[in-house]
């Protein structure tokens, strides 16, 4: 009979670079908060500004459709995350110290999530238990040996949220905590409402000139500012979450965690990859023919007078996105993904398709490695579609477009999309040669393909 493996809780750490990631993450939240709430003002003062009322109307869209990409993603987050909090009293039983709060403690959370900030109190509770579980040691006599320092049961129990996967075979503990929990959360945030109101964004920088210019035909460099400071801020808080959920998956396994170096080369291959995505995407819907009306995002098919039939390029690259997803979608299924499993370890097809499906949605954006399975032949293909989606939208739009911008822009456009495509392939590759925490073991594969997340 084997010996019983060491629960995964035992390795926990909270040390100085895990309370900078809490820190980050809780400055990145809060920026992102001002600056939707400034994007919002700033698009609802060009609305008001307005004189014609065409533009106006138009204006006020703008504005309507930008609150319903705010909201609606943070009021699905706060569900979820009071969901996840109920959940963890059934994961983890009498580990979890979550559901030991007083009254007030709880009226608090419950509070905060219908202000819609509940990912900021799951940060603060990352913090505080992690902190709680480094202070919870004292000696303990090891006869000869001497004292060595050991966690108190106190002190178990905070390592015990702070990991976030399923513990190793033989014990009945699935850790769904503080740490996977909101991680995932981001990566919902990210993919829910940052990834959509970049495209938005760029998109009306593009088509919309007469609103972000104002009435008075001046530019308006507050709307242009809040604009591209939400663009840049939303970048960074996709590929923060990206990397933060590869670490938080390493940590679970458990691995070695990413080195700093590693971390920031994976914030550039993720930022550059998802920049490129984003902008192809907007410059093509910002695209628009020959009697189509520039200021329309969804309009159906039309004849112009001509006969021609007229069909909005928002329209197509709508139908383009659904068609990507349901090829990621297939393609995940393909790889008999294991996520959603039994308490036995069977497999539960009824609840791994909606899985499928959602992560078949953020493949649209950007690859995640959802396999501890060589990878460099799943990440050459998807980077190589990418590459070919994104040089065809740009080429329709120069071609279709070039008559409206001059050539300088338009050559900065296509070698900015291209560029960072570039930019994020040699990131990756340096990070699996050079600073990926496994990199001795994959060189050492026979499969010198061995790519892991």
């Amino acid at each position: 009979m084997s010996l019983q493996q060491p629960p995964p809780h035992v390795g926990a750490t909270f040390g100085f670079m895990g309370a900078v990631g809490v820190i980050i993450n809780i400055v990145l939240f809060i920026a992102d908060i001002v600056s939707d709430g400034m994007l919002a003002f700033v698009l609802y003062r060009q609305a008001e500004k307005a004189t014609d009322e065409t533009i106006k109307a138009t204006a006020m869209t703008w504005f309507i459709i930008t609150i319903c990409i705010i909201i609606i993603p943070m009021v699905i987050l706060n569900i979820f995350s009071l969901l996840w909090y109920w959940q963890n009293k059934v994961c983890l039983g009498h580990y979890c110290v979550l559901h030991k709060m007083s009254k007030s403690q709880v009226v608090m959370r419950v509070l905060i999530h219908i202000l819609l900030l509940g990912p900021l109190i799951r940060y603060i509770d990352i913090m505080r238990y992690g902190i709680k579980m480094q202070q919870e040691v004292k000696e303990v006599e090891m006869g000869e040996s001497g004292a060595i320092l050991r966690r108190t049961p106190k002190g178990e129990v905070h390592a015990v949220l702070q990991m976030n996967n399923k513990p190793a075979r033989g014990y009945n503990l699935i850790a769904q905590v503080i740490s996977r929990d909101t991680s995932m959360l981001d990566m919902m945030h990210s993919f829910l409402q940052d990834a959509p109101q970049l495209i938005f964004q760029i998109y009306l920088l593009f088509r919309s000139p007469e609103i972000v210019t104002g009435s008075s035909g001046n530019m308006d460099s507050l709307t242009i500012a809040v604009q591209v400071w939400k663009i840049f801020l939303g970048v960074t808080a996709i590929s923060w979450s990206l990397v933060s959920y590869q670490d938080e998956l390493r940590r679970s396994i458990p691995k070695e965690k990413l080195s700093c170096g590693a971390t920031v080369v994976c914030l550039l291959w993720r930022a550059a990859m998802i920049a490129s995505r984003v902008i192809a995407i907007a410059t093509f819907a910002s695209t628009y023919q020959k009697d189509d009306d520039s200021t329309a995002i969804f309009s159906l098919p039309k004849r112009n007078n001509e006969g021609e039939v007229i069909v909005s390029f928002p329209l197509i690259t709508a139908g383009a996105l659904f068609v990507h997803w349901l090829l990621m979608t297939a393609w995940i299924h393909a790889q008999g993904t294991n996520f959603c499993v039994g308490e036995q370890g069977d497999r539960r097809p009824m609840l791994e398709l909606p899985y499928n499906l959602v992560i078949g949605a953020v493949h649209i954006f950007c690859y995640i490695n959802l396999k501890d399975t060589p990878s460099r032949r799943r990440m050459v293909f998807f980077y190589t579609l990418t590459l070919i989606e994104n040089s065809a939208m740009i080429t329709v739009w120069y071609i279709i477009m070039q008559v409206m911008y001059n050539e300088w822009f338009q050559i900065v456009m296509i070698f900015s999309i291209e560029a960072l495509w570039v930019l994020g392939i040699c990131s990756v590759i340096g990070y699996y040669a050079f600073l990926h925490p496994d990199k001795d073991q994959i060189g050492r594969s026979r499969n010198q393909a061995s790519w892991r997340s």
